[in-house]
């Protein structure tokens, strides 16, 4: 058996171009498979991680996704804006636990300053738990014009505690920002500094909503907020201002979550027609497995009939063809499986730094590795004619 084994590796060293290139088409089809499965999978958890701090989205009326966009990832202008009354109605109400106002307008370098107030260093996942978002220089704001800057905002625009910056009016991007003119006059001052939570907050510039209100002269008539952050003491609760918020004039009340699935929805329909192309995909590198086998089926006419001179047995000969078969995928399927772990990662930290929030790992999962492994009995089904073929073969015309 030694000595079959060393021959057949022998033989395979000598075909080593046509197996590299096998094992690549197996590697490719097997990272083209999963890449977009496992980065689309990075986007959700980190889209509902950053929804974890509270239970509805109160905006001005308009689309749903944009009230998420702009009021939780700062990545759109906002639906609108609404009377502040909307506001300490939900704060004032029986059974609220926390409600957030959010206004936007302005910001820094492109990064968005948000009016906020207290409550929101308090917001927690879970009412047991440690507030969500914690200093690691300085204190919080205290008074207008005071600025506490997420992570990313502070390292990127290089601002430390005790720094001074001016806003500028609008919701621009970084090259925007740079160009605008409409400066606001009132430096802010960085108080603290937060530390990372891979979420939007990360590139924020959070100020008192009151400096918000100063630098666009709002009376204390025409105050307006972007949107509220509810928390309810109780389930029951969420449900009741949704329906209350929902049957006015002046906001829509929004579950992120319902928001989430309806984007899941889409991109599970996308990814539909994405599976439908990695069958493909894993079918033509099937049949490039089959067509190594079948070419190297008549190569290796000469070493099995070596091998049954030095008396190796046919089942042997069947055993060799179907194990040089085997491990040719193998070896595809887990280089394909690095490589699309490699992509995941790399494009994730990318898309990531576009949607303003960190994406977590890409997280491999037994359904998805048991797709590419397919290939695996494909490629011993490609395998059995060689391989029978070999068994049947006679040493006396070819040595």
């Amino acid at each position: 058996m030694n000595l079959a084994l060393w021959t057949v590796l022998r033989s395979v060293r000598a075909r080593w171009g046509a197996l590299v290139i096998t094992v690549l088409a197996v590697a490719l089809a097997t990272a083209t498979a999963l890449v977009v499965p496992l980065v689309t999978r990075q986007v959700e958890r980190g889209a509902q991680d950053a929804a974890q701090v509270f239970d509805l989205l109160v905006a001005a009326p308009g689309s749903s996704t944009q009230a998420v966009m702009s009021s939780l990832f700062y990545l759109e202008a906002p639906t609108g804006n609404m009377p502040e009354r909307v506001y300490t109605a939900l704060r004032d109400a029986p059974g609220t636990r926390r409600a957030v106002p959010i206004a936007l307008g302005d910001t820094y370098q492109g990064f968005p300053i948000v009016g906020t107030s207290a409550a929101f260093f308090d917001q927690r996942k879970r009412p047991a738990d440690p507030p969500y978002f914690r200093l690691t220089q300085g204190t919080l704001f205290a008074k207008e014009h005071d600025a506490v800057l997420g992570a990313r905002a502070a390292r990127e625009a290089g601002l430390r505690v005790g720094d001074t910056f001016t806003g500028t009016h609008g919701l621009t991007g970084p090259e925007e920002a740079e160009a605008h003119d409409e400066a606001h006059d009132e430096p802010y001052t960085v108080t603290g500094i937060l530390a990372p939570t891979g979420g939007p907050v990360d590139r924020a510039v959070l100020t008192p909503i009151e400096t918000v209100w100063e630098v666009h002269g709002a009376a204390s008539s025409e105050r307006e907020v972007t949107a509220v952050l509810y928390a309810a003491e109780q389930l029951s609760g969420i449900y009741v201002t949704a329906q209350r918020i929902n049957a006015g004039q002046d906001a829509m009340a929004v579950f992120p979550g319902q928001v989430f699935a309806q984007a899941r929805d889409v991109l599970v329909q996308g990814q539909a027609a994405y599976a439908a192309l990695a069958l493909l995909v894993l079918g033509i590198a099937a049949l490039t497995v089959w067509l190594s086998v079948y070419t190297s089926g008549v190569e290796r006419q000469r070493t099995v009939a070596l091998l049954r001179v030095l008396g190796t047995g046919r089942r042997v000969v069947f055993l060799l063809v179907l194990f040089e078969t085997g491990l040719t995928v193998l070896l595809g399927v887990g280089l394909g499986i690095g490589l699309a772990l490699i992509l995941s990662l790399t494009g994730g930290q990318v898309l990531g730094t576009h949607l303003g929030f960190t994406l977590a790992p890409p997280q491999l999962t037994w359904p998805l590795v048991l797709r590419v492994l397919l290939l695996l009995p494909f490629g011993l089904a490609a395998a059995l004619p060689p391989a029978v073929l070999a068994t049947r073969l006679s040493p006396l015309k070819l040595l």
